[in-house]
């Protein structure tokens, strides 16, 4: 049996940890080994959510019944949807550049990336940019450098820097693509919680 990596979430979608599946996927309990000693901030909690690295693997809720070391049989009461992995989002920093598709601008502007999510990027930008405006953004953080196409949704508030933040997401993303930004966002979670 292949390892399926999942990470685990609180009920308000905080990430707590990350594990792997040791029961077959669709066992009327599962059976996980947390990873990287962080047994207790899952056991803090009654319910949680399994979020599956690849498509394969169905996401879940759940509710700990049992814990023995890094070891938790989990009673699964509900399925989650795709679009728990699109908005899972984790806090990161890369700097990096875009391009302009649609809007004024010519040539590369530096941006420099507040959170990741499967489904887009929140991003500091000196440029001003509009409404649905589409850029090309280069994601360093795959495993080698991808280029996609993000939308912009709209300014956010933010009293912390002079730059404006942006709230995007991306758009005509092929599989491949997708699954290379899933891999970083997980990769991003398993770094910050090692």
């Amino acid at each position: 049996m292949e390892e399926r990596l999942y990470l685990i979430l609180d009920s308000q979608g905080t990430p707590l940890a990350n594990a792997v599946l040791e029961s077959p996927l669709n066992a009327e309990v599962l059976q996980i080994r947390i990873l990287n000693k962080k047994e207790e901030a899952v056991a803090a909690h009654r319910e949680i959510q399994l979020i599956g690295l690849d498509d394969s693997s169905p996401n879940r809720v759940g509710v700990i019944v049992r814990q023995r070391g890094d070891q938790m049989v989990i009673q699964p009461t509900a399925a989650l949807g795709p679009a728990a992995r699109e908005n899972l989002r984790i806090l990161t920093d890369f700097e990096s550049v875009m391009y302009p598709v649609s809007g004024r601008w010519r040539g590369q502007r530096p941006f420099k990336a507040k959170d990741l999510s499967c489904g887009g990027i929140a991003f500091y930008s000196s440029i001003l940019l509009e409404d649905r405006e589409i850029v090309e953004m280069v994601l360093p953080v795959t495993d080698s450098p991808v280029i996609v196409k993000t939308q912009i949704l709209r300014a956010l508030p933010d009293e912390n820097s002079s730059d404006p933040l942006y709230a995007s997401k991306f758009v005509d993303l092929i599989h491949d693509e997708e699954a290379l930004i899933r891999k970083a966002v997980f990769s991003i979670q398993i770094s910050t919680s090692a």
